[in-house]
């Protein structure tokens, strides 16, 4: 059960959990939870057990293949839930949670057991009204992802990558080859290989755990 601060927290940043006042099964059921950086809270040997409701902090939500290789779908933060649980959840049978999710920075959440997020679901529109919208807009952000993958060649979306991350040359990213890799669906090597040819082409600047992104003309041509 949560404290009074949490609860308003939870308000503040879900606004259907107001209408909820007077449940007294959904406010006792809800556990919250610190988790720290690097944190895995489920992976794919794991059955869905519960919603994640995030109060702050960011999750990263990501395929593992078999070869150990990762390609991040999206991220949830404050205000935000993993619309996968509801495949879950909600689909025929018990399922397996079908990605894996850890905590890129510390964050805290407060998570709804199964069992009482699937009665308030079928029962309180603004609950459904949440959890499609958020179910869309996840789909069209790894529909995007999709997308880039069949249609782009790795160096062309390692290069929105920086240009996204470092807002177009104005800041330094501060990364490793692996965790781009992982960002992109890719070996490190790829990366490690292709950061190189940037920068024999003077399009970036390398440094131990630092990439610089150099010609502003390359990406406005």
């Amino acid at each position: 059960m949560l404290d009074e601060k949490k609860v308003h927290e939870l308000k503040k940043a879900f606004p259907f959990v107001n209408e909820l006042d007077g449940k007294h099964e959904f406010f006792d059921s809800l556990y919250y939870q610190k988790i720290e950086p690097g944190m895995v809270i489920l992976d794919e040997s794991h059955k869905c057990t519960g919603v994640i409701l995030m109060l702050s902090g960011v999750i990263r939500i990501y395929k593992l293949s078999d070869e150990g290789r990762e390609i991040t779908l999206y991220r949830i933060g404050r205000g935000e839930t993993c619309t996968l649980t509801l495949a879950c959840l909600l689909g025929i049978g018990e399922v397996p949670f079908p990605v894996a999710a850890s905590a890129e920075q510390l964050s805290e959440a407060v998570f709804v057991p199964a069992e009482i997020f699937k009665k308030l679901f079928y029962s309180v529109p603004s609950i459904q009204k949440f959890f499609f919208m958020s179910l869309s807009a996840k789909f069209y952000s790894v529909l995007n992802l999709l997308e880039n993958i069949t249609f782009k060649r790795t160096s062309e979306r390692l290069m929105d990558f920086l240009i996204t991350k470092t807002a177009g040359g104005t800041y330094p990213l501060y990364s490793t080859h692996e965790a781009i890799g992982a960002e992109l669906g890719t070996a490190r090597e790829v990366v490690s290989r292709l950061l190189k040819e940037m920068e024999s082409n003077g399009i970036v600047t390398l440094s131990r755990g630092k990439i610089t992104l150099l010609d502003k003309a390359f990406y406005h041509q």
